[in-house]
């Protein structure tokens, strides 16, 4: 019988092929059905960090599982949260859904947009899924300790670099998007290695493959920018 880390790791891994999945089907649905294509890959990246979700309440008391002392796991804690208790607040829209939803795509005629990432650009299998940076910073009030994790974020994550860059180049804070993914590969390797660490033995061909995919030696992150203006 599998233990509760064994299945949480299981739907982690689950939902993480899902989304690959919808990523490469998505420009084919887009071809036929913008908002079906954006809502797919939407809702597959929300699986990711609701199953990161369940991996973290199973083990978050695990001696060493310190997810709030790491700017990548406590940032996907803090963004699963936001999304899955979306009252009150409107944060958090993905990139694609604020240009290809809505008749949005016409109405941002002309506008630039700061897209950052720590994914080079030359590693162009590597997907990238942005959100506005300005929301992260928005969300902060609704967390413990505000401070450490704005200094874990800034710091670890490269926010504030890419905060400056949006200053600099005299871009709205609307306009400045943030790619979650290095961040989400980051807090998957380290709970990943948390777990080596205890003996841990996954169950599953998904849960077996991405155990060893994450156990190799984490890409170099260096931080660029995409400018993109709307025709």
């Amino acid at each position: 019988m599998m233990t509760s880390t064994q299945r949480a790791w299981e739907g982690l891994s689950n939902s993480m092929r899902l989304y690959v999945e919808s990523k490469l089907r998505f420009n084919g649905v887009f071809a036929v059905d913008r908002e079906e294509a954006v809502k797919n890959q939407d809702m597959a990246m929300e699986a990711k960090l609701e199953k990161f979700h369940v991996l973290y309440d199973v083990t978050k008391n695990l001696p060493d599982f310190d997810y709030f002392g790491h700017g990548d796991t406590s940032l996907i804690i803090a963004l699963r949260n936001a999304i899955h208790h979306h009252e009150g607040h409107q944060l958090f829209q993905s990139w694609n859904a604020r240009i290809h939803l809505n008749d949005a795509f016409e109405r941002l005629s002309g506008a630039e947009f700061l897209l950052g990432s720590t994914t080079p650009e030359a590693d162009a299998l590597t997907v990238r899924f942005y959100y506005l940076l300005d929301d992260f910073y928005a969300r902060l009030p609704a967390l413990k300790n505000v401070e450490k994790h704005r200094t874990l974020w800034n710091s670890e994550l490269e926010f504030a670099a890419i905060a400056r860059a949006g200053v600099d180049g005299r871009y709205p804070t609307t306009q400045v998007y943030v790619d979650v993914m290095p961040a989400f590969m980051s807090a998957v390797r380290r709970v990943r290695s948390w777990l080596a660490s205890t003996g841990y033995t996954p169950s599953g061909f998904d849960s077996e493959v991405y155990f060893e995919c994450f156990g190799e030696p984490a890409p170099e992150q260096r931080l660029g920018f995409k400018r993109i203006r709307m025709p």
